[in-house]
């Protein structure tokens, strides 16, 4: 890889915990907790916790890697590294179609909230979110980080604007009963909850951007985990709490609906420009996190090489955001309900997880260097333990989809079939030019 194929931005840690927490609490915190207390009742209140289980098992997994091979597209390079190559060829082989549900989730639940300011139809105001953010990460990583900040700030005053009234106003009998149809929606609940946490991972494909990423990586997920996880609690526990579940899935932009039975009506806007901000702040980085992924297996030759391009003005993925942009644009006329382009981009990131938690494991025997020299670091034995409940916790919910939507985890083995005919596809044509894809696969880049 030449020097002009290197991403040139430089991001610090007030800058990289705006881009987390912003891509944690997204559009989804407004957009799912209604629909999902319908089907489950109030216990989606906790759900959200128990979502939170292989979470924190997957920070720690992410704070070990990261600080260990800070690098941009950091899950394909770990499980092409550390477990298999074409076990990393699945990242994104798998999380691309997640991507594009992903974008189309977020363009969806903009239209929702935003309906309640304009009659501007569904449609033109997914393109009207998706079309400038994907404009603005080609510009740069540093145009993205700051008006992320600004937006962060925004979304802050409006969850707290909801949160603070909204738990004086709880009726404590609004969460009875508390199972209403039993444990089957709940659990598929918490795997669709697990969908906005999964932006913490965001952190390590940024690596190869952020100022001494050994020492910023553990930093931010710390403020971002602290300020995000007691924010998108209280706030669901908040909305059930005021607001009856039947009537909570019946209603468009439930947040908005709750806010209105405690609020003064010239403040229930301000929470609904929340949800508004909230998808601001997530699709500017799911162009970002995803892409660097995409332009990293590019620079293997795993997929053409023009992916990998790197725009010599602004110094950003360009092709690689194009590939994740244009496609929603073109599917968006027909996009399903938000429930189930959560569940495919969770599955993906659910599988990453449990890549993750087998190159954890082999962190310390591949590159002992990289793990003693880390800014973070597990100790061996707990470090395997890490590795062990992060893929079994990750295995649970992948499982809990299976037996509620066991056409789309069939679909989801489909596409992976798919893709190792087209990996080893890729590595045929490639030996042809004497170039050896596994072998090139696991070795790390002169700079990463």
């Amino acid at each position: 890889m030449s020097t002009t194929d290197r991403l040139t931005g430089s991001i610090g840690v007030t800058e990289a915990t705006a881009l987390l927490v912003g891509n944690v609490i997204g559009v989804s915190i407004f957009v799912l907790p209604g629909p999902l207390a319908g089907q489950a009742g109030p216990a989606v209140a906790i759900g959200i916790l128990l979502a939170a289980i292989p979470l924190a098992f997957g920070i720690l997994t992410t704070l070990q890697l990261g600080s260990a091979i800070p690098v941009a597209g950091g899950n394909y390079v770990y499980g092409s590294r550390l477990v298999h190559p074409y076990v990393g060829f699945l990242i994104p082989w798998l999380v691309v179609p997640g991507v594009w549900a992903g974008l189309l989730f977020i363009g969806v639940g903009f239209a929702e909230y935003v309906s309640v300011f304009t009659s501007v139809p569904e449609l033109a105001l997914i393109y009207v979110i998706l079309v400038p953010f994907l404009l603005l990460n080609i510009v740069g990583i540093r145009p993205v980080a700051r008006v992320q900040l600004t937006l962060v700030g925004l979304l802050l005053v409006s969850m707290l604007l909801f949160i603070v009234p909204g738990a004086v106003a709880i009726d404590p009998g609004n969460y009875t009963p508390f199972l209403p149809n039993g444990v089957g929606p709940f659990a598929l609940a918490v795997v669709s909850l697990y969908f906005p946490l999964r932006g913490f991972g965001l952190i390590i494909d940024l690596g190869e951007e952020l100022d001494d990423p050994v020492r910023t990586i553990p930093r931010v997920l710390l403020y971002s985990a602290l300020i995000a996880l007691t924010l998108f609690v209280l706030l669901v526990v908040v909305l059930v709490g005021v607001m009856n579940w039947q009537e909570l899935g019946a209603a468009d932009a439930a947040v908005v609906a709750a806010s209105r039975t405690f609020l003064p009506p010239a403040l229930v806007p301000v929470v609904a420009a929340g949800a508004v901000i909230g998808a601001l702040t997530s699709i500017s980085t799911t162009y970002t996190g995803f892409s660097r992924a995409l332009m990293r297996a590019a620079r293997d030759d795993v997929f053409p090489s023009v992916i990998a391009r790197v725009d010599p003005r602004f110094g950003t993925p360009s092709i690689a955001l194009l590939v994740l942009g244009v496609p929603p644009l073109l599917l968006a006329p027909i996009a399903p309900g938000p429930v189930v382009l959560s569940v495919w981009l969770a599955l993906s990131v659910l599988t990453a997880a449990v890549v993750n938690a087998a190159a954890l494991w082999r962190l310390p025997t591949r590159y002992p260097g990289r793990y003693e020299a880390a800014g973070f670091q597990l100790p061996r034995r707990a470090l395997k333990v890490v590795s062990v409940l992060t893929a079994l916790t990750s295995l649970v919910l992948i499982l809990v989809t299976t037996l509620r939507l066991p056409w789309m985890i069939g679909l989801f083995a489909g596409w992976a079939v798919v893709g190792y005919a087209y990996y080893r596809f890729r590595a045929r044509s490639l030996a042809g030019d004497g170039v050896d894809l596994p072998e090139r696969m696991r070795t790390l880049a002169d700079h990463e």
